[in-house]
């Protein structure tokens, strides 16, 4: 009984991978269904007095422990006591990015089979649930308690389940929905609201209200309820998206097959109570898949575009009975996957199309994407680490200015309340509460003119990653070469010699079994009558001028026992005499195709049974990878020029696919031909020759290709497809130069480890066997076999090797996820680019995925390209750079504009004086936001160049400039009040407790402060190389000149009317010429300014020996990322030696003929 086999946990499987541990307080824990998510988790037990003392001490702080354990959850320990994991009541959870999570654990009784009643401790975390397993002493997933089943099992069991079998599988696995809760605005308020940033703009509003800050107070309380708001309606408006987004597979009706004491009869349920173990009975018609199920009968066209982005149908078959375990990654051809669409169902007669349930609700691949939304990975990048630590500097400068301004106060013999004020309001003048929203100004334009372009982000973080690219990895086919494949010719192969190639298949006789293949070795279909499937299998098929037929209507395909029919088309052929069948009696020439075994790329081949009509025998045709085929081939059909032939179509950068056959014996019946395993008859075939097919480089690629290693980024092509191939479009595109060696890795398998062997391809100039390591003119090629070799046998060198490593190909999609994680465990910033089919694993692992896709945007991938080519990279490049030297600028912009405002408050509190209300909203709203808004408008440069801009915000060179700025922002306000103070007209402001706002002091520094805003915000609104000129940014340079002019009209003669406002000294014209020229002279030192800080920017910041003096100073002999490291270490030469003497790996050497 299959109920039995999965809830019988058998003694709970003691075959895992989890080992007991005992009465363990933590334990470390992976999720593999889930990107092999890792935490740690840690048992804890509530307690009563601390949790009472927890819940009085926030009723008299207001809360204040409550934030700041919401915002630091690792600390809550103190409120609970450790305990052993078997008697924990409440788990802290610690994930590998270093976040924490507090998670109940709950006990649920269970009705087990063989078992009985059971209370199972349980949690569950991010949708996924885990199980106290009681003899491995540990928490274990779900997913163990299900005995590993193989395809022989899940095909033998025919049964559906009984109707209390389900009801106590639904207890342990719940219902089959993919619920996204929309949360409602209150919760979505007090989450928001909650953030620190909230947080201290609340701390920052009740502040001035008590200082009498009425007008500021009340415009920042505006701003921050609209930002509320708008923030609400967008958190809302994503949940409603995402939400309507699964809802399509939720709570759907369906047939199952329930198993009664009578008859097996189909039973109409509501979906969301399907459970592993169900029998689903897909209808003829179609469906959305409900949940994760493996075909058993029938045969179903699936649109996956949903989940791959790959627009293409494919055909999905049942697998055949063997003892390999059923995996659904490695099964995918016999898989349903959850919100895939079933176009078709076809069947034989009046069998039901069956599926058994796999995975329900969150445990399928759908609910594993949709977790992968709702949970992203951190992006682990410099800039908001860096920016964290620029804060807490901030804050220790306010302590500084907190104690100085208490100090002044005192001294004065003000007013405690007045003291205490002022000195917390240093706080929100060196940390400005706007700091968070406007490092983002840059990120959101970008954002936007990249949707415009037609690539769609949902990961906007990773936009600012892409401006610190490295390393490229782009896919070939569909990707650098156009998707479509053209036939350039066939090989055809008689009595173990290769014929003449030849680019007209109607040359040769229709009887030929090489025609045959190519007619029926196909997995091609009709779909309202259109003929769909994979690019190569539709050209191949159309250059036979053959027609495929279906017969009946598109709802009774599988009503004959051969349900496809290929045949001559009429106007080529009318109908042949068959030779093999003896007599005179002419018949229809058709040939039926009776099982497929379709395409895997780990198989790297597809099969497919037939039957010409009136022949007593069936036969087998078999086309993929010339290299795997040949191996299933007799050796004696096997032209002894196979490998030469290969290699010469493959240099040149064809797809060469092979091709076989076998007539099967007599007695090989149609039941037999269901239910025969692939391997079983994949062997001992008759070579038939080779298709040798065109797949051409898109135009953009090499431009693309060219333009990326003129800005220093390396180029690297990950493929599925034949090395040489590959080794070919990587010349053609200009991966690989004209002159450079390209040197083959190859495995020779023998005793023991396996032997690496060298084999230098293209531009053998020299005669000698010996290959030179050229640091910049040698690349190297490997295949999948040698990736796997490497990585068990050959650790230690792999790291070296990815260096200098350009072509990698016949990689599986697994491998090219495993790829991917290498490069970036070197410190790459890595890319993928990929058509969004076989590459979703490694668009998913790459910093930055772009899938190709021309359906919806794929869930896969963080971009989403409606460019069909490469050239998006160079866009998103140059938009990541923008938006990093943007957010770079404008937090040193708005860290330099609280570093003045406090000079210039300091200096003002040290005499007696004070920004008025409308003086700190004229800097903090009409200067500070105009421009912060403005600098993140400046597009992007139109050309990539060979250097990256800077990753830390904390770098010397980056951190020399900005002191520079500061000490000269602070000098010209103090010089400015000297030279006030020498003036002889000039009485100091002798007020001694109160401020005075309209005084000489005040009007000098806030005119002053003024343009310093201004200059900055120029000065870090610079172009070259990373963004436009400065000119064409339109709007700042609009608001700078307004500002610049409204300022200087201030700052000379202002309106009385204007002076009253700005409470700042206002000049009749009959004043004193003393006062006039000390005005008029002011302005020297804005001017002054300027020319400083464009001297710090254009003369130390951008200067070559300022990195060198950084690097005096620090002492830095090597560099920081690994990458580099291994550069200056690695020399191959010495490890690839050609003799038999090797210490630790055999090379050996072959030239190229």
């Amino acid at each position: 009984m299959l109920m039995t086999q999965i809830l019988n946990m058998s003694s709970y499987n003691r075959n895992s991978e989890y080992e007991p541990i005992g009465e363990s307080t933590y334990q470390y824990l992976r999720n593999p269904a889930q990107d092999n998510a890792s935490f740690i988790i840690v048992g804890f037990k509530k307690d009563q007095q601390c949790a009472l003392l927890y819940y009085v001490l926030n009723v008299f702080l207001v809360g204040i422990p409550y934030a700041m354990l919401t915002w630091f959850p690792a600390y809550k320990k103190i409120v609970y006591k450790k305990s052993p994991l078997i008697y924990a009541d409440i788990i802290l959870i610690n994930d590998n990015f270093g976040n924490y999570k507090w998670v109940d654990v709950i006990v649920e009784s269970t009705d087990l089979p063989d078992k009985g009643v059971a209370d199972l401790k349980i949690f569950n975390y991010q949708f996924s649930k885990y199980i106290w397993h009681l003899e491995k002493g540990c928490f274990v997933i779900l997913e163990e308690f299900m005995p590993k089943m193989t395809l022989e099992e899940i095909l033998e069991y025919s049964h559906g389940l009984l109707e209390n079998e389900q009801a106590k599988l639904l207890k342990l696995y719940g219902f089959n929905t993919i619920e996204v809760q929309v949360k409602s605005y209150y919760r979505l308020f007090i989450e928001e609201v909650f953030h620190p940033f909230y947080i201290f703009q609340a701390f920052s509003v009740i502040l001035w209200f008590f200082d009498d800050y009425m007008i500021y107070a009340g415009c920042v309380l505006v701003l921050t309820i609209f930002s509320i708001v708008t923030a609400l309606l967008q958190n809302r408006k994503q949940s409603l998206a995402l939400h309507n987004l699964v809802q399509t597979s939720n709570s759907s009706q369906v047939e199952i097959l329930r198993r009664q004491l009578i008859s097996n009869t189909p039973t109409s349920i509501d979906s969301k109570n399907l459970v592993p173990g169900e029998l689903l009975v897909i209808p003829r018609s179609g469906c959305i898949m409900p949940c994760d199920a493996v075909l058993l009968t029938g045969n179903c066209i699936v649109n996956e575009s949903v989940l791959t982005g790959e627009c293409v149908p494919v055909l999905k078959t049942p697998p055949n009975a063997s003892s390999d375990v059923y995996n659904i990654n490695t099964h995918k051809a016999h898989t349903l996957y959850s919100g895939t669409c079933v176009v078709q169902g076809r069947f034989y007669g009046e069998e039901h199309i069956l599926a058994r349930v796999v995975k329900t609700g969150f445990d399928t691949t759908k609910g594993s994407l949709v977790k992968s939304i709702m949970f992203p990975s951190p992006v682990d990048f410099k800039f908001y680490k860096d920016s964290l630590k620029f804060v807490f500097c901030l804050f220790f400068i306010a302590s500084f200015g907190m104690v100085y301004c208490l100090y002044v106060y005192i001294q004065r013999n003000a007013d405690l309340r007045e003291a205490i004020i002022r000195a917390l309001d240093i706080i929100t003048i060196v940390v400005p509460p706007a700091l968070p929203a406007a490092m983002t100004v840059g990120i959101v334009y970008s954002q936007h003119r990249l949707k415009k372009l037609g690539i769609f982000c949902i990961s906007p973080s990773r936009i600012n990653i892409s401006g610190k690219l490295k390393l490229a990895c782009f896919d070939k086919t569909g990707t650098l070469t156009h998707d479509g494949l053209e036939l350039y010719s066939i090989l055809a192969c008689y009595n173990k010699r290769f014929d003449d190639a030849t680019t007209d298949v109607l040359m040769l006789d229709n009887n030929s079994p090489f025609i045959q293949a190519m007619a029926t070795c196909h997995s091609l279909t009709r779909i309202d009558g259109r003929l769909n499937g994979d690019p190569l299998d539709l050209n191949m098929f159309e250059n036979t001028k053959w027609e495929l037929e279906e017969p009946g209507n598109e709802e009774t395909n599988y009503d004959m026992l051969a349900p496809t029919i290929v045949k001559p088309i009429q106007k080529y052929i009318s109908h042949s005499k068959l030779n093999n069948l003896g007599g005179d009696m002419e018949i229809p020439y058709e040939i039926g195709i009776i099982r497929q075994f379709q395409f895997s790329s780990t198989l790297q081949r597809m099969s497919v049974i037939c039957r010409v009509l009136g022949s007593p025998n069936m036969l087998i045709f078999t086309k993929g990878a010339p290299e795997k085929v040949k191996t299933m081939c007799k050796e004696e059909t096997v032209p002894p020029d196979f490998n030469c032939q290969l290699a010469q179509f493959t240099a040149q950068g064809f797809r060469v696919i092979a091709v076989a056959y076998k007539q099967l014996p007599n007695k090989f019946k149609w039941k037999q031909a269901q239910k025969v395993n692939r391997e079983t008859i994949e062997c001992d075939l008759n070579f038939l020759g080779f298709i040798v097919m065109q797949n051409t480089l898109k135009p953009e690629t090499t431009p693309v290709i060219q333009t990326l290693q003129a800005a220093n980024v390396r180029t690297v092509m990950i493929t599925g497809d034949n090395v040489m191939t590959a080794i070919c479009v990587a010349r053609e595109c200009g991966m690989v130069k004209i002159n450079d060696n390209v040197i083959l890795l190859q495995v020779q398998q023998g005793e023991g480890i396996p032997i690496i062997s060298l084999e230098r391809i293209g531009n053998t100039n020299s005669s000698n066997h010996v290959i030179s390591f050229d640091e910049d003119h040698y690349h190297f090629a490997l295949d999948g076999e040698v990736w796997s070799t490497l990585r068990t046998h050959y650790p230690d060198i792999l790291p070296k090797l990815l260096l200098r490593t350009t072509v990698f190909a016949r990689f599986q999609p697994d491998q090219k996820t495993q790829l991917i994680s290498a490069l970036q465990s070197l410190d790459y910033i890595v890319s993928m680019v990929g058509d969004g089919a076989n590459d979703c694993g490694a668009l998913k692992a790459a910093h930055i995925g772009i899938s190709l896709s021309q359906a919806e945007a794929s869930v896969a991938a963080p971009f989403t390209s409606s460019i069909d080519n490469i050239s998006c990279l160079i866009h998103l490049i140059l938009e990541g750079r923008c938006a990093l030297v943007t957010s770079f600028a404008v937090f040193k912009y708005m860290a330099l504009y609280s570093l003045i405002q406090f000079f210039t408050i300091i200096i003002l509190y040290k005499n007696n004086s004070i920004l008025g209300d409308q003086q700190f909203l004229f800097i903090d709203l009409i200067i500070t936001t105009s421009l912060a808004v403005t600098i993140g408008r400046q597009g992007p440069s139109n050309r990539l160049v060979a250097k990256r801009p800077m990753g830390s915000l904390i770098a010397g060179s980056n951190l020399i400039p900005l002191v520079f700025q500061i000490v000269a922002c602070a000098l010209t306000q103090y010089l400015a009040f000297y030279y006030l103070t020498v003036q002889e007209w000039y009485k100091p402001n002798q007020q001694e407790k109160d401020e005075i706002v309209l005084c000489w002091e005040n009007t000098v520094l806030f005119t002053v402060s003024c343009y310093q805003y201004v200059v900055l915000a120029l000065m870090y609104s610079k172009g070259k190389p990373y963004r436009e000129v400065l000119i064409n940014n339109f709007w700042l340079l609009f608001c700078s000149l307004t500002l610049i002019s409204f300022t200087t009209y201030l700052g000379i003669y202002p309106a009385k009317f204007v002076a009253n406002f700005f409470e700042i000294i206002y000049l009749p014209l009959n004043q004193s010429s003393l006062q006039r020229t000390f005005k008029d002279t002011l302005m020297l030192f804005p001017l002054a300014h300027l020319c400083i800080a464009m001297f710090i920017e254009f003369g130390i910041a951008e200067s070559k020996w300022l990195k060198k003096v950084v690097h005096c100073i620090q002492r830095k002999t090597q560099p920081k990322n690994h990458y580099k490291k291994l550069a200056q270490e690695a020399d191959f030469s010495s490890w690839f030696r050609f003799e038999n003497e090797t210490s630790y790996i055999n090379i050996t050497m072959n030239d190229e003929r």
